[in-house]
């Protein structure tokens, strides 16, 4: 095998000849069948292959040896660039290339193709549907006509082929053959032939649902049942003859009676195109557009990477997208849900390929008034449906839904894997998508409560008296540190109705400093203390006033009862995945960029601490307060109470 330009292969070579033969292109003897498939499917979307193949490259204006394509990868169109050195073996063309000997774009796509994944021999072991995804960009499933449902399989046909969706036919026998074989029925095997159309038409034998093909390359047309002379259009009304000649309007076009088409072909794809690309592609101005969604999120492990509906406990912690379907007149609404992971097309570089994991995606139908899954909510209702999680860069159902609320839920089938992924919601109808999220905002302040209602009770008074004989007026962290010591648990006489609620808010009932109620779940630190005094020490001087102090246990209870509730061993510890309700309990709310930043900051090995849990319950309300006060003073703050936060946890 040598390597040769084009110009040492032919006389007058050219990247794109004109005129029909275009796409006539071969296999050769060593090149890649599932290409060769993706590329032939996109003979009725030319724009789509302008896209992958810019047609603005020449061997003559500007030639400088090099040639560029455009390849999509997880939701981004990526150019690889290429010489035009490609390997022959006696002077001829041994991989994908054009019939036209002096036209070389297919060559040199299959080349950057091949580096796209590596090396040529990576091509072989690839798949038509990972090839349409890469020169598409749109959303591909793939079905098994030979094990799936007839009644299934014309369901997605009469579904699919209305709505801007490519479907892509195929016949392959003998998995170790890739050279294309004519069959007595007159197909090719190894071959994409693209669905159409659909029709039914009454015959002597009663109604027929018939399918519409073409072979992108004109040849290999059906010679059976309702083919071009066979003697089932007798059978018809002029008027259904006229119909059904003038849809087939391009040369390779056929029809079949769908019987024939799911016993003859034993492979489907679906290719699911956004709104963007119908705009961009004449071609499919005729079909139906998709409405589309998408976003770009990760799993992190801590914090939204909650596996899938078995694991109760934490799959509410996955990332959650809300649909909802207006009643409108349409009955039911087409959906299509695709999730892919990040994924490497290179496997030379083991030191950035990370392993794939099994993927899926749950959907849940919910009431009105829930707005969020929660582990209560997931135990108690079983999902609507849940995908096979599988090892693959991309899990898809295309399936419908009547009017209502759903909840749509990205996830790994195990919990605790870590990972990119891209979420794409297509629907047919007008629909509302967002994603779960919560706003920044503190609902019940109890520090501010408890300090500003403290002095007020006698009980409190008794225990400032108290703490007034041992320390001075103003305190340090070190003294502060010393009266938690002493406080840090329940005395006797103490117990955890000291701090109760009530529609009145907050009460305190302390009798003395020595009847405190359990105020930590360990024993205080300095850090700690340093950072408790944060949150009075608005001189900056490293102090605070004795009186402040009694009112600061108090708060301190409040916020271990709510770490409580979520602490099953009382060990002062619980799952990070825990956060967002023991901060709901706490009186807070917090985005989900926010969450994210708390267990990266305070979380260790999936685990959270009760000193953690309060020392990021410090830094929330520092920020709020800094966001109000840079606010009132500028009279609008330059940042967002979330980048405050952000800012401040990170500080």
């Amino acid at each position: 095998m040598t390597w040769q330009r084009p110009h040492d292969i032919c006389g007058r070579p050219c990247f794109i000849a004109s005129g029909a033969g275009r796409f006539d292109v071969e296999l050769g003897e060593l090149g890649d069948p599932w290409l060769l498939a993706a590329v032939s499917s996109l003979t009725l979307t030319p724009r789509f292959l302008d896209r992958v193949v810019p047609p603005d490259q020449s061997f003559d204006l500007h030639y400088c040896g090099l040639f560029r394509f455009r390849f999509w990868h997880f939701g981004d169109w990526v150019e690889v660039v290429i010489d035009d050195r490609l390997p022959t073996i006696r002077g001829k063309l041994v991989y994908l290339h054009s019939s036209d000997p002096s036209e070389f774009w297919a060559a040199l796509l299959e080349k950057a193709y091949a580096k796209l994944y590596g090396t040529y021999e990576h091509l072989h072991a690839g798949f038509t549907t990972k090839a349409l995804q890469d020169l598409t960009g749109g959303i591909v499933q793939s079905f098994s006509l030979s094990q799936q449902d007839k009644f299934l399989t014309y369901q997605v046909l009469n579904s699919a082929v209305p709505r801007s969706t490519l479907l892509i036919a195929s016949i392959s026998y003998d998995k170790e053959s890739k050279r294309p074989l004519r069959l007595r029925n007159g197909l090719t095997s190894q071959t994409a032939y693209s669905v159409t159309g659909l029709a039914r038409v009454r015959s002597s034998r009663g109604e027929v649902p018939l399918v519409r093909l073409r072979n992108p390359w004109g040849r290999g047309e059906w010679n059976g049942p309702w083919s071009e002379r066979s003697w089932e259009w007798d059978s018809l009304s002029d008027r259904d003859k006229e119909l059904l000649s003038v849809r087939v309007r391009n040369e390779g076009e056929f029809w079949m009676s769908f019987e024939d088409f799911s016993r003859q072909f034993t492979h489907l794809d679906l290719v699911h195109i956004g709104p963007d690309d119908w705009m961009n592609e004449p071609a499919l101005h005729s079909k139906k557009p998709w409405r589309a969604v998408l976003a770009r999120r990760r799993w992190r492990s801590g914090y939204n990477a909650g596996g899938g509906p078995i694991h109760l406990e934490t799959t509410a912690m996955n990332p959650q997208f809300f649909v909802q379907i207006p009643r409108t007149a349409s009955a039911k609404c087409h959906v299509v849900v695709s999730v892919t992971q990040h994924y490497e097309t290179r496997d030379d570089q083991p030191k950035r390929k990370r392993a794939m994991h099994a993927i899926g995606f749950a959907v849940y139908e919910v009431p009105t008034t829930v707005t969020r899954l929660t582990s209560h909510f997931v135990t108690e209702h079983k999902p609507l449906d849940v995908t096979n999680h599988s090892v693959a860069r991309e899990v898809v159902t295309f399936f419908t839904l009547p009017p209502g609320d759903y909840v749509v839920v990205p996830q790994t089938g195990l919990p605790h894997c870590e990972g990119k992924f891209l979420l794409r919601i297509f629907t047919d109808e007008h629909s509302n998508i967002w994603e779960v999220n919560e706003d920044n905002m503190i609902f019940r302040n109890t520090s501010t409560e408890l300090f500003d209602d403290a002095i007020k009770h006698d009980e409190i008074r008794g225990t400032l008296n108290k703490l007034a004989v041992k320390y001075p007026s103003e305190i340090d962290a070190g003294s502060l540190l010393k009266i938690l010591k002493n406080h840090w648990k329940s005395r006797t006489g103490g117990s955890e109705r000291q701090v109760r609620r009530s529609s009145g808010g907050l009460h305190h009932s302390a009798s003395s400093c020595c009847s405190v109620p359990a105020i930590l779940s360990e024993r205080p630190s300095l850090e700690l203390c340093k950072s408790l005094i944060m949150l009075r020490d608005y001189s900056i001087s490293g102090k605070i006033n004795l009186i402040d102090v009694p009112a600061l246990l108090q708060t301190l209870h409040y916020w271990r009862v709510a770490f409580g509730k979520y602490d099953r061993t009382q060990g002062g510890k619980t799952s990070s995945y825990n956060l967002r309700p023991i901060l709901w309990e706490s009186g807070l709310t917090v985005s989900n960029k926010v969450l994210e930043c708390l267990v990266l900051r305070f979380a260790k090995n999936r685990i959270l601490t009760a000193e953690a849990f309060v020392m990021a319950l410090v830094r929330l309300h520092l920020a709020h307060e800094r966001y109000v006060s840079i606010d009132s003073k500028m009279k609008g703050s330059p940042l967002s109470l979330e980048e405050m936060i952000l800012m401040t946890i990170y500080s």
